[in-house]
């Protein structure tokens, strides 16, 4: 079940490859050593990179011994990066994306993905994540940002922004709030790097080219983009008449550790996720559990879904990982319930058992009611719609539950869970 890339990335990376080989800048020296040491790199080692491109980071990363499988769904950039490797056995290329990993379950040491995680389905790519990393493992973030405080950069960046129509940017935050939403992995850190790239007036000109909207763009488009940024070069005093000119970049490098909690009595809440009816319900912030649900919540057939008994539907990670293992689609969210767990063991679960949410006892206390039986909006992410795989009656141990609200209060990606058995 691959899943198709954002086509803004789809069409601009495949049309801009060369461009992007080319003209992209690599990674300075000290944010490369930081990566590997981050994540353990060395012989023995294996190392998942999504979005590997043409190879910038990847074979910066080859000298460290690990193994590095690398994942990336443009076929054009993933010629450049198989042709870049070529003399690198250890680096095996892959077709795939960040949101449907090509690898099975614990079989990484650790993740990387460099200028790239701005166009993944967030709460996808991490609920893969945490599935292909073994305990102990991170994900490490990269990006190199043009330095915008620099005038002539800034021209350059506001003339390229007026071609963008909506595409994940990576100075638009919003991919930072879906690290916030799960607690998958964390806590998060970052270390910020000065990174220069010498270039021609040419090369900032395949720079701008190598934007993935601006290599998608109609031609005559694209030409008076570039015209304009010529145009800048040009006429700023930075710039005008150099031969070569410096491109300068803050290369961010951010980290967390896998979350990983043996399955048993306490755990925490790695998701909360809302919307107005339907599925996926997406992760949310910080919010509140209510007496009729979550605050925001609603459904498309309150008959079924909802009311005091049904108030707030639960699903852990765990089955989350096991029911992608056959195949299935499955991430926080996507089955419509409320709050993805880590941590609580699933399969002994029974009506009357309870959960407590927060440290200080004074959260949210949920009464498990009963199962949640899989509909047909679900048939989407199964293969074949065979719903029957999150159902209690073949899977128990995999199937949604339904609780009722005793104690109100707030609750958040991070939020801690106590299991309380019900007595026999």
């Amino acid at each position: 079940m691959a899943d198709a890339i954002h086509p803004a990335a789809a069409r601009g990376f495949e049309a801009g490859a060369d461009a992007y080989e080319r003209a992209r800048p690599d990674y300075p020296p000290d944010a490369v050593e930081l990566i590997g040491e981050r994540l353990g790199l060395e012989p023995g080692r294996t190392l998942l990179e999504l979005g590997a491109g043409t190879g910038k980071l990847t074979r910066l990363l080859a000298p460290t011994g690990a193994r590095i499988v690398a994942v990336e769904p443009v076929a054009a950039m993933r010629r450049q990066l198989a042709a870049s490797v070529a003399d690198r056995p250890a680096v095996d290329v892959l077709e795939g994306t960040a949101e449907n990993v090509p690898l099975g379950a614990g079989s990484v040491d650790g993740v990387v993905a460099a200028q790239a995680f701005h166009w993944f389905d967030g709460v996808r790519a991490l609920s893969e994540a945490h599935r292909v990393v073994l305990p102990g493992g991170r994900f490490v973030l990269a990006w190199n940002r043009r330095d915008e405080s620099v005038p002539w950069v800034r021209a350059l960046g506001d003339r390229i922004r007026r071609l963008a129509d909506g595409e994940p940017q990576v100075w638009d935050d919003a991919w930072r709030e879906s690290l916030r939403r799960s607690a998958l992995f964390g806590p998060w850190e970052s270390a910020t790097f000065r990174h220069a790239q010498a270039l021609t007036p040419g090369g900032i000109l395949d720079r701008v080219a190598s934007v993935s909207f601006v290599a998608a763009a109609e031609p005559s488009t694209q030409a008076e983009l570039l015209a304009d940024v010529a145009a800048i070069l040009r006429d700023d005093p930075q710039t005008a008449g150099r031969e070569v000119i410096e491109l300068p970049y803050d290369t961010e490098v951010m980290w967390a550790p896998r979350r990983t909690i043996s399955p048993g009595d306490a755990g925490i809440v790695v998701s909360v996720n809302v919307n107005t009816g339907g599925v996926p319900k997406p992760p949310v912030g910080p919010t509140w559990i209510r007496t009729l649900g979550v605050d925001g919540d609603g459904h498309h057939n309150p008959d079924i879904h909802g009311g005091p008994t049904a108030a707030v539907c639960l699903y852990p990670q765990e089955a989350v990982e096991r029911v992608r293992a056959d195949g299935h689609a499955a991430f926080a969210g996507a089955y419509g319930e409320n709050l993805t767990l880590l941590g609580v063991e699933w399969a002994g679960l029974r009506e009357g058992d309870r959960l407590e949410l927060g440290d200080d006892g004074s959260g949210p206390v949920l009464e498990l009611t009963r199962f949640a039986a899989p509909c047909a909006t679900q048939d989407r992410w199964f293969v074949g719609g065979r719903i029957a795989r999150i159902s209690h009656k073949v899977h128990p141990e995999d199937a949604r539950w339904y609780a009722r609200v005793l104690r109100e209060g707030p609750v958040a990606a991070g939020t801690a869970v106590r299991l309380l058995r019900a007595e026999p």
